[in-house]
């Protein structure tokens, strides 16, 4: 399979693989998933996203006499297998849409369907219509294609059918996964949810949580097992051992996060001293253009325009842009020195000769049909965002990147915006230092999103109903703490040590905070 998989991958190259959401399923993964099945009353197993036959190849080791059927929708793919698989020429595989067939049933179903974010969904509006009309299900526009690929199997499962599907966990924290756990707990379906950790030893190209997702029809009213997995050679025992989390099926809020049930322990905190973030204010993605290389530019790119000065917004454009915790003025002069994409095209207003001529540059090269700007009205219509205080790494490994910006510049979508009410802003300097704190990785690290390769990730309602220091909390750290904390941090990029201590009265044992805390009063950032 992997000699296969890597004939294949020469063949067709990445961008073709990028194009379908395609890759391909460990044996061992197969295997366990395929035992899974079969450990039902069915002797026969459908593949909804057939590719190289992973799932086919896992079930035949198994035992020679599976029946076996599949679907893809890319030819290329399929005629590869034929030529090079181990089946013969009566295997029951078709080339088609698995999202467009209906009426089916199958009694044991496996599938690593396509991971495709909802952006490259193209027959999206269809597939959404036909979730409507046959199983009554309103999908969100961010639905992806790999979560409609398992409800619709879940629709198509018989009394005592079983499935497993291996597949992105990021539904499991989002909106959208709503109406997807909904439907793995309806009927008391879902079993068991297996994480892959590592992900990078399962889906080498991926960046994204990865997971075993087992279902079976059969209402046992057996309870929900959560399992982490951190090598294959536990998989085949996982079912075996000690989940991280039970739950009864009817004790799990569809609309709650659900890949905290993966943790082991759960810490505990003094609640009185912490509330949500959105007390103070609210977050707020960056500006999305849709076109990043046709707004975006440098000073030099703006001046061989012809582009006025006056028609050009200073923009941070990129997350590596800023290098220091503290942002200031000096900091985006220099990158504007440097020659650096730090300004976008705002031609809302007055257009001159130079800039209309760059717009029908722009229509030429198709910028005004991508998925954002077709929606505007004109397309080149750009996004209001106020320079925002506070900013956010959307992505992160490990230490969040926090930025207090003193620039003046509005930002793009690498970094999520925080604008304080009217009560918080007396506040942003000490969520700023809270932030860069030991506590606040912990807590904030309650709502993350964590995807392949140690990535993580923030929404920004992840981060508005994060926990921070209650204004009681705050009120204990001194003007002179704080100011001597930023002067800190603008030569050594994080806070310093006595006030990151200070943090960590939050997150200690509740005994502990109730007791006492470090007094803030006492601390003397060293210089």
């Amino acid at each position: 399979m992997i000699e296969s998989t890597q004939l294949y991958g020469d063949l067709v190259g990445s961008e073709h693989r990028h194009n379908y959401g395609q890759y391909f399923t460990p044996h061992e993964v197969a295997a366990f998933m395929c035992r899974w099945v079969l450990a039902g009353d069915s002797r026969n197993i459908y593949d909804p996203a057939f590719g190289l036959g992973a799932f086919y190849s896992a079930a035949k080791s198994l035992d020679s006499s599976i029946a076996f059927s599949g679907s893809d929708i890319d030819p290329v793919i399929l005629e590869h297998f034929r030529k090079n698989g181990a089946a013969p020429a009566s295997t029951h595989i078709l080339c088609q849409d698995y999202l467009d067939t209906w009426g089916q049933c199958h009694s044991s179903i496996v599938c690593n369907p396509p991971y495709m974010r909802f952006q490259h969904f193209k027959n999206r509006s269809e597939v959404f219509k036909n979730f409507a009309e046959h199983l009554n299900v309103r999908l969100s526009g961010f639905t992806n294609i790999a979560s409609a690929f398992l409800l619709k199997s879940l629709s198509e499962l018989p009394p005592n059918g079983r499935l497993a599907y291996i597949m992105p966990l990021e539904f499991l924290n989002t909106g959208y996964g709503t109406i997807v756990k909904r439907g793995l707990l309806s009927n008391g379906a879902l079993k068991a949810l297996i994480r892959l950790f590592p992900e990078k030893d399962i889906f080498p190209d991926a960046t994204t949580s990865v997971g075993i997702i087992l279902a079976s029809k059969d209402d046992s009213g057996a309870p929900v097992t959560f399992y982490t997995v951190r090598n294959l050679r536990e998989l085949d025992s996982v079912l075996d051992s000690k989940p991280a989390h039970v739950a009864v099926s009817t004790d799990l809020d569809p609309s709650a996060k659900w890949l905290k049930y993966f943790e082991d322990e759960r810490p505990t905190f003094n609640s009185s001293d912490l509330v949500p973030i959105k007390q103070y204010g609210s977050f707020s993605r960056g500006i999305a253009t849709g076109a990043n290389e046709f707004f975006t530019m440098s000073c030099s790119k703006a001046a061989g325009l012809g582009i006025p000065r006056s028609n050009l917004l200073p923009c941070i454009t990129k997350s590596a842009q800023i290098r220091s915790s503290i942002f200031s003025s000096t900091d985006l002069a220099e990158l504007e020195h440097a020659d650096k994409q730090i300004f976008l095209l705002d031609a809302n207003g007055e257009q001159n000769d130079a800039i209309r001529r760059y717009l029908r540059y722009g229509e030429e090269k198709s910028y005004h049909t991508r998925y954002l700007t077709k929606k505007r009205t004109p397309w080149y219509k750009l996004e209001r965002r106020d320079p925002a205080p506070l900013l956010f790494g959307v992505f992160s490994r490990k230490r969040f990147k926090v930025i207090r910006n003193l620039s003046g510049a509005a930002n793009l979508t690498c970094y999520h915006c925080f604008y304080p009410n009217l009560f918080g802003q007396k506040h942003v300097d000490a969520l700023f230092l809270y932030f860069q704190s030991k506590a606040a990785r912990t807590l904030l690290g309650l709502r993350i999103r964590h995807y392949g390769d140690g990535l993580d990730k923030f929404e920004p309602n992840d981060l508005n109903f994060a926990s921070a220091p209650s204004p009681a909390w705050l009120s204990r750290l001194t003007d002179s703490v704080i100011q001597g904390a930023m002067d800190y941090c603008r030569t050594h990029v994080k806070i310093p040590p006595e006030v990151d201590r200070v943090f960590d009265a939050l997150v200690g044992p509740v005994e502990q905070a109730n007791h006492s805390y470090c007094d803030p009063n006492a601390v003397v950032p060293s210089p």
